[in-house]
């Protein structure tokens, strides 16, 4: 920390001249929002004073453009109260604390070395003649993350920059003063880690800006690669980078991606709240947020029923799972299974087993079942399965109409000849209309296509297209499909089959227009079947991808992706790049021992220096259990515990808890049912706790019979990584094997 009086009395002066802006800035911008605000008001009052339109002259062209002239009058001003109050907005977050970094570039050629104060927010004087803060995402700004004292350089329109950093300082500014300030190296960097990290949480994600490490930095400002994967362990910053990333890219190419041009795909809606003040608090709208189904969920008939991802959850999870269902599972989500639905596409497409009536009428043919065939399969060949059929339909239904009125006309002539009534033609007109609608609806039966039907048909015959020799196999398929044809029947689709579904839809047809989606994020990417990924390929194919995950947080046994390679493959490896983090910043270093004792395998990461409190395992009575870990809850509370998440397997353990420490103490219940989080104290399902952190952490349940096996161990390392400071886990019989083969000297085994 710096302590010489000449730099703190240059700093401090700097600091007054730049809240000084701030607040004149501030003030006129308060101004011009009023201003804005009252013109558009007042214009709004005067069209309605003086046009007086009547309804009908809103048809009138003079009447009609006059109101157009108001109204563009009007936009522009909202236009211009809009830009004012986000530029006030981010002047009040820049008046506390301006900014958060400084170094000094001496750009080679020069003699004499910029100062760049770095920001959240650009700053320049009302004259435009001097930037005082830059943006942290502003090209030069780069350098503060990525290098320490000495040789460095940026990239910018121009070219790239070279010169040498010979000052990189770090300031704590807090009511517009400064707390404290460090002229950086990496070890002074985590210790300003460790001071950040070290504070109670927020029931809302925080931006990072001040803490960014280089290799952060390296995936938030990639903008050469199309594909870009980021593996990285619990507590890397992984979603926090993901949405920084959102944010660069929002700065750099302002003119051509908004907001609405970046999608992230987010697991449950718990987290989608959870992350949803980040951007805002970096100055950027909000980007747009679904979950996997929520986005293409549009494509299912209102009369099925779909399960949700969090019933699936539960389903696996309870422990009562049938064998067959879970096999069936991990079948829908394998590489095989994909493999077997791209051979059904393309016996569907090509038309393969498809056969067509003759369209005949009164012993003549108006064209035959080949000829249908080959408009199908070759004419039409250029066009999408769904599209091919779309347009043998109008051919069809043409040439019968063209029939039709060749035979309404002979009726006609010849009628003509025998009485020439109207009533006569009118009988005659609905006789030949009736003859032909049985035709018609042959023909809208011929062209159409249930998507549900077709993946029904697939398991029906699966094993044609499995093409096995295996037997045990062939009989697993048979059960297989049995299983899901049974299902289907019954107007029911598993969550395991909506991705196939999807699938088959995606490739049989346009599933949606996605052209506004210029970048796509794809968050807990472990949780993704390779079906999904295919999804994704086809649909968003002209989108950039930033795909974050990590495999050891996989939550779903038997619906994951495996592998970050088999994605790699997926897109086939074009314009693509993976970056592994290897440091975690979340845990203690006591909790990240921990935690990391619970993969028997995989690569560990390093972890930042900060200490806390071991885990402690607590041994309770059955029934003494809640009043147990409701007590801990409040001396947790009372230690500035601000986020305390009691977390249970399943939800249905989570509502039999709730019940029983709700008596004792306030605590909300979030659940598959109820996906609302506020903070505070809850109690969570272990599948809807990813991606989330908490200040303490309650494991519910650390008993052989919930947490047992390599699956579980994934699961529980999800559960446990949660805790940034404080982590307890409850047995009251047998502890699970995952935790009794660990080193005790890395945890604390408290008797009660």
């Amino acid at each position: 920390m710096l302590t010489d009086k000449d730099i703190w009395s240059y700093e401090k002066a700097r600091l007054a001249r730049v809240t000084d802006e701030i607040k004149t800035q501030l003030d006129n911008g308060l101004n011009a929002v009023g201003k804005y605000k009252k013109e558009a008001i007042d214009l709004q009052k005067e069209m309605w004073e003086d046009v007086k339109l009547t309804p009908a002259d809103l048809f009138d062209l003079e009447g009609a453009t006059q109101v157009w002239q108001y109204q563009t009058g009007i936009m522009s001003q909202a236009r211009k109260y809009k830009f004012s109050f986000d530029k006030v907005s981010r002047l009040e977050r820049m008046y506390q604390s301006p900014y958060f970094g400084r170094i000094d570039f001496l750009e080679d050629g020069e003699k004499t070395a910029e100062q760049i104060y770095i920001g959240i927010y650009n700053l320049i004087t009302e004259n435009n003649r001097e930037i005082l803060v830059y943006d942290w995402r502003a090209p030069i700004s780069g350098m503060f993350y990525d290098y320490e004292t000495g040789l460095c350089s940026y990239d910018c329109p121009g070219g790239t920059i070279t010169g040498q950093m010979l000052l990189k300082r770090q300031y704590k500014i807090e009511n517009s003063d400064i707390v404290y300030m460090f002229d950086s190296s990496l070890s002074i960097n985590d210790e300003i880690l460790r001071e950040i990290l070290g504070k109670s949480t927020d029931n809302r994600m925080k931006t990072i800006v001040t803490s960014i490490q280089r290799e952060q930095n390296t995936v938030i400002r990639n903008s050469e690669d199309r594909i870009l994967i980021v593996d990285g362990p619990a507590g890397s910053g992984k979603t926090s980078i993901a949405l920084h990333r959102a944010a660069y890219l929002l700065y750099k190419y302002r003119e051509s991606i908004k907001s609405d041009n970046i999608l992230i795909f987010s697991p449950n809606n718990v987290f989608e709240d959870y992350i949803s003040n980040v951007l805002p608090e970096l100055g950027e709208d909000n980007i747009l947020r679904s979950t996997f189904i929520g986005f293409f969920g549009n494509i299912f008939e209102a009369k099925l029923k779909i399960e949700t991802m969090n019933d699936q959850m539960e389903y696996i999870l309870s422990g009562y799972a049938d064998k067959t269902r879970l096999r069936c599972i991990e079948f829908k989500s394998s590489l095989q299974f994909l493999t077997i639905l791209k051979k059904y596409v393309q016996y569907l497409e090509t038309g393969t087993g498809m056969t067509f009536k003759d369209l005949t009428y009164n012993d003549t043919v108006i064209i035959t079942g080949d000829e249908i065939y080959s408009l199908f399969k070759e004419d039409y060949s250029y066009l999408s399965y769904a599209k091919r059929l779309e347009k043998l339909r109008q051919r069809l239904l043409y040439l019968l109409e063209q029939c039709e009125d060749t035979r309404v006309r002979a009726a006609q002539e010849n009628e003509i000849k025998e009485t020439n009534t109207d009533a006569g033609d009118k009988t005659l007109n609905k006789k030949i209309i009736e003859e032909y609608e049985s035709l018609k609806i042959d023909i809208i039966q011929m062209t159409s296509y249930d998507v549900y039907t077709l993946y029904m048909e697939l398991f029906q015959n699966i094993e044609l297209f499995a093409q096995t020799d295996d037997k045990e196999e062939q009989d697993d398929l048979r059960t297989f499909g049995k299983y899901t044809v049974g299902r289907l029947s019954e107007d029911v689709i598993n969550y395991e089959d909506a991705a196939p579904v999807i699938y088959l839809k995606t490739a049989l047809d346009t599933l949606v227009n996605t052209k506004a989606i210029k970048h796509v994020i794809i968050d807990e990417a472990q949780d993704y079947t390779v079906i999904q990924y295919e999804i994704f390929r086809k649909v968003f194919e002209h989108c950039k991808m930033t795909i974050l995950g990590d495999v050891n947080q996989s939550v779903n046994g038997y619906m994951n992706i495996g592998s970050f390679e088999l994605i790699a493959d997926i897109f086939e490896r074009k314009h693509f790049r993976s970056i592994s983090l290897t440091k975690s910043y979340r845990s203690s270093k006591e909790i990240a021992d921990f935690c990391k004792q619970l993969l028997s395998s995989g690569k560990h990461s390093e972890q930042l220096n900060r200490h806390g409190s071991m885990p402690k395992i607590v041994r309770v009575d059955k029934s003494n259990l809640y009043k147990r870990i409701a007590g801990d809850i409040l001396r947790l509370k009372n230690s500035n515990n601000n986020l305390i998440a009691v977390i249970c397997k399943t939800a249905t353990q989570c509502e039999a808890a709730y019940k029983a420490i709700s008596s004792y103490v306030d605590i909300k219940l979030v659940s598959n049912k109820n996906e609302e989080y506020q903070g505070g104290v809850v109690i969570i399902p272990s599948y809807l706790a990813k991606g989330l952190e908490f200040d303490a952490v309650l494991v519910h349940s650390a008993e052989e019979g919930d947490y047992s096996g390599e699956e579980d161990s994934r699961i529980l390392y999800t559960v446990c990584t949660r805790a940034l400071h404080e982590l307890y886990l409850y047995c009251s019989d047998s502890l699970s094997d995952l935790i009794g083969r660990m080193d005790k000297g890395y945890y604390q085994e408290e008797l009660t």
